[in-house]
Parts: C-alpha cells; sequence; structure tokens
C-alpha cells in the first residue's frame, strides 16, 4: 500500500514538474502535422517525381498522419484510426500460442516482432492500432515509464521476472491481435473474466502495447487527455485485488512476476539459476533456451490481468512450476 501510495505521489510530482513541457510538446506536434499536411494539400493531384513522393510519404509516416501509401487518399483535416486486424496470423490461426515460442526468449532489442508485424501489414503505428488515441493532433511524448514496467526496464529486462513480464506483454497484444479467432477470444475471456472491473479489454491491451513502445523506444505517446492513466491503472488493480478479496482469494493468493520468478530460483539450484540468466541474457545453450522458453511460454498462457500487470495463482505457480522443476532437475541428473 505505502508503494502504491508512494508512486501515486511521484507521478503527481511528475506531472506538475513538466506540465509546461507536454504543453509545448503538444504545440509542437500540431504544429508539425499541420505543416506536413498543408504540403500534402500543396501538391495533392499534381504530377510529383518519385522521390518527393517517397519524402512525402516518410514524413507523414513520421508525424503519424497517414498510414496509406496514397497520396490521393490524405484528408485535409483527420487521420482516420485503424483497427486491430480482423485476420490471425498465421502462427495464432490454431491454439493461441505465447510470443516467446515463436521468438527468443531473452527481450528482444528495439522493432519488437509484434511491431515488425504491424509494420509489414501498412499499420506503421501500434499505438494507433490499440485504439487508446484517437485524436492525433493531442498526443503527446511521454518520456517517464509508467511505475509497473520500472523493474523490468535496463538490467530488470534480462532477468527471469523480466523475460516472464514481457512475454505476457507481448502474448496479450498477439492474442489481441489475432481476434476473431475462437481460440484467441477464449484466451483473452480466461485473462479478464475473473473481475467485472476488466471490462475495457480495448483500453487494457492498449495499455500493454504503450509499455511494449516504452520498451522498444525509450518513450511512448498519449493523448493529453489521457495523462492520469497510470493512477486510474493503480485504481483499476485495487478494485480488482477488492474483488478477489471478497471472493475469498486475497492478494497473498496472486502472484507478480518477480514473486513467481523468485519462487523458481528459490527451487533450482545455484548452477542452473546462473544457466537460466545466460539465456535470458540471450546467451545459454539451446537445451536450457528449450527449458526457458517453455516454462515462460506456459505462464504466459497461464496469467490474469490485474489492471497493473499480470498474476498467477499460488495454486497456478505451485502445480506448474513444480512440474518444470521436477523435469530440469531430471534433465540435470
Amino acid at each position: 500500500a505505502r508503494r502504491r501510495e508512494r508512486g501515486v505521489i511521484a507521478q503527481r510530482e511528475y506531472r506538475k514538474r513538466h506540465a509546461s513541457k507536454v504543453q509545448k510538446l503538444e504545440q509542437e506536434n500540431k504544429n508539425l502535422k499541420d505543416a506536413i499536411a498543408e504540403i500534402n494539400r500543396t501538391f495533392k493531384g499534381q504530377p510529383v517525381s518519385e522521390d518527393l513522393r517517397a519524402a512525402l510519404r516518410r514524413a507523414r509516416d513520421l508525424a503519424d498522419i497517414t498510414e496509406d501509401d496514397a497520396m490521393d487518399d490524405v484528408d485535409d483535416h483527420d487521420v482516420e484510426e485503424v483497427g486491430p486486424s480482423k485476420s490471425p496470423p498465421n502462427s495464432l490461426s490454431r491454439a493461441p500460442l505465447p510470443a516467446t515460442t515463436q521468438r527468443s526468449i531473452a527481450p528482444e532489442n528495439p522493432s519488437s516482432t509484434s511491431e515488425r508485424r504491424l509494420r509489414a501489414s501498412g499499420r506503421s503505428s501500434p499505438r494507433l492500432d490499440y485504439g487508446l488515441w484517437v485524436d492525433t493532433d493531442r498526443l503527446i511524448r511521454i518520456l517517464e515509464p509508467p511505475l509497473d514496467i520500472i523493474p523490468y526496464l535496463g538490467p530488470g529486462m534480462h532477468t527471469l521476472a523480466g523475460c516472464i513480464f514481457w512475454s505476457t506483454m507481448n502474448y496479450t497484444v498477439d492474442l489481441w491481435d489475432a481476434r476473431p479467432s475462437p481460440p484467441a477470444i477464449k484466451a483473452l475471456d480466461r485473462m479478464f473474466s475473473h473481475s467485472k472491473q476488466l471490462t475495457d479489454r480495448k483500453y487494457l491491451l492498449s495499455l500493454a502495447q504503450a509499455r511494449i513502445d516504452y520498451k522498444n523506444k525509450g518513450y511512448m505517446f498519449r493523448k493529453l487527455s489521457d495523462q492520469f492513466a497510470e493512477r486510474a491503472c493503480v485504481e483499476i488493480d485495487q478494485l480488482v485485488r477488492d474483488e478477489c478479496e471478497k471472493k475469498g482469494r486475497p492478494s497473498r493468493y496472486w502472484k507478480t512476476p518477480e514473486e513467481v520468478a523468485g519462487n523458481i530460483l528459490n527451487q533450482i539450484t545455484t548452477d542452473q539459476a546462473v544457466r537460466m540468466q545466460a539465456v535470458a541474457e540471450g546467451k545459454g545453450t539451446p537445451s536450457d533456451g528449450e527449458m526457458m522458453q517453455a516454462l515462460v511460454g506456459w505462464l504466459s498462457q497461464n496469467f490474469v490481468c490485474f489492471g497493473d500487470g499480470p498474476r498467477w495463482s499460488t495454486v497456478c505457480v505451485s502445480v506448474g512450476i513444480g512440474s518444470w522443476v521436477r523435469e530440469l532437475m531430471e534433465r540435470d541428473a
């Protein structure tokens, strides 16, 4: 409770310190978009060279004015919001698989798999794809990380807890992108249906995408009107906790990625822990990598959302991790 209170206070002070900076960035963004839109209006319908066409397209992409490569589709005033893909990716056309089964177990460098997929499909702005930002004129760049991902940035990214956390974020976004695949819908239902506080799935998924954006780029975008969203996350988390408490499952029943990682490390040997850390850093042997993928992939498929991050029940942790530890011990015997 004290940690959450300190987090709320820190966020409040941050907003006070940076209010003028936010307003300036917002105005700069608007001026840039207006200038690029005016240039497009000037050349609209006129024959232009391929070099100029490419330069204009690049400018529009950088300003997120439009994702359409055709110049004559540029609107004078609005930017159409692009919704999530209606056709699920091939990797999720059957049973939904965690992102970790499709990529290296270690968190990737900027340009994540999900972002590359979006760009390949022509939707070059993941944040617009997930629906949190509608009025692009109101976009501001957020340089401070959300409090809930701070433990999993920098060196924390390349730890067991970091691998678990970012795998759940990638898996969640992959599922959202896989709609309306029935397996993906079923997995999302399991992820959110434990609490009536988690009905706005589009908003919650946009938070996951924003966190991935921050990990990959060192910043994320948000509408000015959503600058208090992080406080809303804390409030949602508390509401979910209260609801679970009433159902007989108090906070101690639900484990965070750090707690799950601690549980795992307490059950394996020092040598095994060193080997798993090597895998988390993008090193390690193929055999250890397979074991790590199996663990993190299973955790990705079995967490529930609490508004401020993933959680696992103590029963889930005991059964799943216990089985994995036994297999690891048998392999090393």
